[in-house]
């Protein structure tokens, strides 16, 4: 309990330094003088003088008005700020084998996926480890006479996990660091060298020396490489020193990165590269010729229920390619979950999907064909069309319809009650299905962008 306060805690902190206000205060007066000439005419001639004074009046007003107005600007007051980066190492297990989470740490296999089983013949994984980092922020450090793209940083969560020997693991929270960046491409989707140095003191003390190339943000998008050294005292094993090279590949999502110059545009005139970007996609499915429902799986014929399984995307991003309009678009997630029925799914990490970003009405409400591929660790084709209704900046409503074929990638043949038939696994079950669904559901933390919106063809500086 005192871990989750303690990196919830971190995400505030590290969330809190997003937004930056200026506010100007005016005070405007306004002065009006009304002048009124008034003639009364006499019934008869008579000289003006002295003694007959002028029939012509003037009565001048002078009125003035004071007002205060205030104007704000919304700038951005990060250099970074991301929500996950999963990191694959290499050639760092010691004392165990393989974590087999694969390339970018995220490459489960399947039955481990459902049923938490693990592999213990780890000789053909290339892969030994993984680093995981949860709420990334970094801000302009003005220590080094104000040279640029110095950085310091918070990560709320950190884990990092060397092999499969669970006495070798480090975890931090609240993880402090500074980076240098040295940019080779100053447009969008940028490249740099980042040497950093982070520390770690709770639960676990370590340190890291390491740099990384990085490639992004593009719709929240990076890759890097990573080359380093940890050295800490890990808390699961009585002290006991952990010393660990590494070379790693890593990606992450909803992961945002600002140049020093771009924190004095604002908000309102920053470019976007993507139609949409969205925290979580949640569908409920009703989909035909399935064996059961997920939510029932012990009920068939009949007394199946209608709906028949769910569909989610985590950490989403569609980005606009350069033909039709830039309406083409390619998008992916960091995770793709589709349950047709209790015998049919797939869960793909990092899924490619093509689709056409059409708006009909000149609002945000969207109409997206799409044809999406999975390749591990199910292998799943998925075409179909989603419509997405936002009813806020960051809630949309969803309803979509499909047909997706492929292998869910199991071997495990599980009964009505989730266990392996007779306790064996390895029992090769038909794993391939083959369903046209409809679904409907949310969008949560959802951003989409309309066209005048993104920054294709508006002449701004990173174009």
């Amino acid at each position: 309990m005192k871990y989750c306060v303690a990196v919830l805690s971190c995400i505030a902190l590290v969330g809190c330094g997003y937004n930056r206000v200026e506010t100007d205060t005016f005070t405007i007066t306004n002065i009006d003088t009304t002048v009124v000439e008034q003639v009364h005419n006499q019934p008869n001639d008579r000289d003006n003088g002295v003694i007959y004074p002028s029939s012509r009046t003037i009565v001048m007003d002078r009125n003035i008005k004071q007002r205060d107005s205030i104007d704000e600007r919304h700038y951005p007051d990060f250099i970074r700020l991301g929500l996950f980066e999963g990191v694959g190492l290499i050639g760092t297990k010691t004392s165990g084998g393989s974590t087999q989470t694969g390339l970018f740490g995220l490459f489960y296999e399947i039955d481990r996926i459902v049923k938490g089983g693990y592999n213990p013949d780890t000789s053909d994984y290339f892969f030994s480890g993984y680093i995981y980092r949860f709420g990334i922020g970094e801000w302009k450090l003005n220590f080094f006479g104000d040279d640029p793209n110095w950085t310091w940083g918070i990560t709320a969560l950190e884990m990092v996990r060397p092999d499969a020997d669970a006495t070798n693991a480090l975890r931090g929270i609240g993880v402090l660091s500074i980076r240098k960046r040295f940019y080779f491409r100053d447009k969008i989707p940028y490249f740099a060298i980042t040497p950093q140095f982070s520390m770690g003191l709770y639960p676990s003390a370590y340190g890291t020396l390491q740099i990384s190339a990085d490639i992004g943000s593009i719709g929240g998008i990076n890759f890097r490489t990573y080359a380093g050294y940890t050295y800490g005292i890990t808390q699961y094993s009585e002290g006991k020193g952990v010393s660990m090279p590494f070379v790693g590949i890593a990606t992450s999502a909803l992961d945002f990165l600002n140049r020093e110059e771009e924190m004095e545009v604002e908000w309102k005139y920053h470019e976007h590269s993507a139609w949409d970007i969205s925290l979580v996609d949640l569908q409920l499915i009703s989909a035909s010729n399935v064996t059961s429902s997920f939510f029932a799986p012990d009920k068939t014929g009949p007394q199946k229920p209608g709906i028949t399984g769910l569909n989610g995307h985590l950490l989403s991003a569609t980005l606009a390619l350069p033909v039709l309009d830039h309406r083409l678009a390619l998008g992916t997630s960091i995770v793709n979950v589709l349950i047709l029925g209790a015998e049919e799914y797939a869960v793909s990490f990092l899924p490619l999907r093509l689709s056409y970003f059409w708006q009909p009405f000149n609002n945000l409400f969207t109409v997206e064909p799409f044809a999406e591929f999975g390749y591990a660790p199910s292998t799943v084709v998925h075409l179909g069309a989603r419509a997405a209704l936002p009813l806020s900046d960051n809630f949309s409503v969803l309803v979509s319809m499909g047909y997706a074929s492929g292998e869910t990638g199991s071997k495990i043949m599980l009964d009505t009650e989730g266990d392996p038939i007779n306790g064996a696994p390895g029992i090769t079950p038909t794993t391939s299905f083959s369903c046209v669904y409809f679904g409907f559901g949310i969008s949560l933390f959802d951003r989409i962008f309309g066209r005048d919106e993104l920054r294709y063809w508006k002449n701004y500086p990173h174009e």
